[in-house]
């Protein structure tokens, strides 16, 4: 090896770099170690603490790194990506995946060129991504990799994986921050309406519009406009959204005039995209116009530890509007937290810490503060009964929680819940995961239906896995 293939660490702490020499001897390779000003010799990789990069990058800005961090320190992981680290690894730091970093970068005989720098993140803000399981540790990276980029992205994951909050942050740490950041549910909107929440019109345009609309691509004209559940557009309005995207202009409804876009689209949805494109109520133009960068969100049940780090996050948050003082967890409740499913992924996990925050005294959080539903989940009660009477047998399901003397002021919601899980469930798989006309073979509304599936914690993929 050459002095050029030498590997310098910087502010790693012991355990880390003790993993790092082991790695550096396994494959030959000279690890010095070396405070931010003593790093000016001729390594070609560095390995740093996530604390020292600012200070070691603007000294030595075309020096490649490997960026050492912990798992709360999302906010500095983007960043660090934005400003050129090649990689960033979270601690514990493991061999392999190390020895694949220093190999790639140092045995291949070339590192990546360092990005240029990129806006520096707003002071103070705060991003609230919250996990350090392998699956967030790549979020953080590609949120770090595209938001400077002047393309569209398309956020996928189940309902309740915190879409929003990683819209939020691309808009963050992108050149359009201090512009206008503006969301659309478009699945909260009715059909009718949506295109002039979007477009806006003008007075006289339709029955009731006594007035012109300025719609929200002109509110966020030269910021980032987040299209909730994109799925649920409906085909005119995916044809108009189209044109913005290929012109950057576009009309209000009624009007003549062309108004200028320059708009960053952040679309997100829970529904295969591609199953829509097949049932054709989605365009597959419009797909691959927002699917330039894509980042997906793993359910929380997919994240190892994650649950845990988002509850003390929580209730962190919570304590003052609560009037409590948690300050740690008992080891029961965590165990819990962990061996629950969350089938309504974050978005779940929030409103349990909320209720429990409610009966909540001291400065331990217990597991009994924690619903039933968690402490005797209902999925694995369900579960149980289904192995034992098949999902046919409904007379002997009610009568499984009549006698569960743990189901007492529950049993209603609990048979409710099971029958309409299964029955969802079915529909969706004879349907082929077709919302609409599952919807339709329910005899309710789509709305109705997603609603639904949301509470029970649904998915089209789950429902498939059941039926495998």
């Amino acid at each position: 090896m050459t002095q050029a293939n030498a590997v310098i660490s910087v502010g790693l702490d012991p355990a880390s770099l003790a993993t790092a020499q082991a790695v550096c001897d396994a494959l030959n390779v000279t690890l010095h170690e070396a405070s931010v000003d003593e790093a000016t010799g001729e390594a070609g990789l560095a390995l740093c603490a996530i604390e020292q990069f600012d200070a070691l990058h603007a000294l030595r800005p075309e020096l490649a790194t490997i960026v050492i961090a912990s798992a709360t320190d999302s906010q500095q992981t983007i960043e660090a990506m934005k400003r050129g680290a090649i990689e960033c690894l979270l601690m514990p730091l493991h061999e392999p995946a190390l020895r694949e970093q220093i190999s790639e970068a140092l045995i291949a005989g070339e590192a990546p060129s360092p990005r240029q720098p990129m806006r520096s993140m707003v002071a103070g803000a705060e991003d609230g991504i919250i996990g350090q399981s392998p699956a967030m540790a790549a979020v953080y990276k590609l949120v770090g990799l595209i938001a400077p980029r002047q393309v569209n992205v398309l956020i996928t994951g189940e309902s309740g994986t915190g879409k929003e909050v990683i819209a939020k942050a691309l808009h963050r740490h992108s050149d359009r921050v201090d512009e206008a950041l503006l969301a659309v549910n478009c699945a909260a909107i009715p059909e009718t309406l949506l295109e002039s929440e979007l477009f806006g019109h003008e007075q006289g345009a339709f029955t009731g519009a006594d007035r012109r609309k300025i719609g929200k691509f002109e509110q966020a004209h030269g910021g980032t406009l987040f299209l909730d559940e994109i799925g649920d557009m409906p085909l005119a309005t995916q044809v108009k959204l189209l044109r913005v995207l290929q012109d950057q202009k576009f009309q209000r409804l009624g009007g003549t005039q062309t108004v200028q876009a320059d708009v960053r689209i952040i679309a997100a949805t829970h529904q295969p995209l591609e199953q829509l494109i097949a049932d054709k109520t989605f365009r597959q133009d419009l797909y691959y116009r927002l699917k330039v960068a894509t980042i997906h969100l793993p359910p929380l049940r997919q994240r190892e530890v994650d649950a845990v780090l988002l509850a003390h996050y929580f209730v962190e948050q919570l304590n003052p509007q609560f009037g409590t003082h948690i300050t740690s967890f008992s080891p029961e409740a965590v165990k819990l937290l962990l061996s629950y499913d969350w089938p309504g992924n974050v978005r779940e996990l929030e409103n349990v810490i909320k209720a429990s925050l409610l009966v909540a005294r001291g400065p331990v959080f217990r597991a009994e503060f924690l619903p039933e539903s968690i402490r005797r989940p209902i999925q694995t009660t369900d579960r149980a009964a289904r192995d034992e009477t098949g999902d046919g047998d409904l007379q002997a399901l009610v009568q499984h929680y009549l006698s569960d003397a743990g189901s007492v002021g529950h049993v209603h919601r609990a048979v409710s819940e099971h029958v309409d899980r299964v029955l969802l469930t079915a529909a969706l798989n004879h349907t082929g995961g077709h919302l609409q006309r599952t919807a339709d073979l329910l005899g309710i509304s789509r709305t109705t239906l997603r609603q639904r599936m949301r509470h029970l914690g649904i998915t089209i993929e789950s429902s498939a896995r059941t039926n495998s």
